[in-house]
């Protein structure tokens, strides 16, 4: 069985594992941030043993629950890495604690102070899945790793039922700004001025959102701006 950790295309050190849960499939994403140190965004259900080789029983392990719909491999991560570092945003700490059996878990900011200089971690304006989102610059290009902000599914899959309750909570073909976190803002004008300087910037922009597909178009950028100031 071939291992399920994929290079993203022109980004030296980030892998890409697909996992299944109830009603979807989603990624996981991994980082090298060098001396032997890597972060798990999103860790899956089911990954736990299956990192690529150059992970081994000696490598630091950070663990980053960005949000609360991405806990449900917390358990199994934590059993099988009992010296990984865990890492949520504050807001989902209580719930992490009383359903995945774990206690140490430690403030996205504790993580934030660990990342290398070109890993950067983004706290978006109060959202009700307290998501947390994450940057890769390398060279002229920068990665977004984003849990459920954001998705870009190229087909979806099933009858002709499945797709429109799917369609029903935003899953569709294409990229878009996910109905549900557009909902859980509290101050959706706040959101937009602090999103839209984000991917203000000369590098190319390419998205590894969590659901699914990598987008990496010339105007990713451009157009995660568009989507964005659209939000009503």
């Amino acid at each position: 069985m071939s291992n399920p950790w994929q290079a993203v295309p022109e980004a030296p050190g980030i892998f890409r594992a697909q996992y299944k849960v109830p009603g979807t499939s989603p990624f996981s994403t991994l980082v090298d941030l060098g001396s032997d140190s890597y972060l798990i965004f999103s860790p899956g259900p089911g990954l736990e043993n299956s990192l690529p080789d150059f992970v081994t029983a000696n490598s630091k392990l950070l663990l980053l629950a960005p949000c609360v719909g991405h806990t449900l491999g917390i358990s199994g991560w934590s059993a099988a890495h009992t010296n990984a570092e865990l890492f949520a945003p504050d807001a989902i700490h209580e719930k992490i604690t009383k359903n995945c059996g774990v206690d140490e878990l430690q403030s996205v900011g504790a993580l934030a102070a660990q990342m290398p200089d070109h890993v950067q971690i983004h706290v978006p304006p109060q959202n009700k899945f307290h998501e947390v989102w994450l940057s890769v610059k390398q060279s002229e290009t920068t990665f977004w790793v984003i849990g459920d902000a954001f998705l870009h599914f190229e087909t979806v899959d099933g009858n002709y039922i499945k797709k429109f309750l799917l369609g029903l909570y935003g899953i569709k073909p294409g990229l878009r700004l996910h109905k549900l976190f557009r909902l859980g803002l509290t101050d959706k004008q706040k959101f937009k001025e602090w999103a839209v300087t984000l991917f203000d910037s000369t590098d190319k922009q390419v998205l590894l959102p969590c659901h699914r597909e990598i987008y990496d178009a010339k105007d990713c950028g451009e157009k995660l701006k568009q989507i964005i100031n659209a939000m009503v």
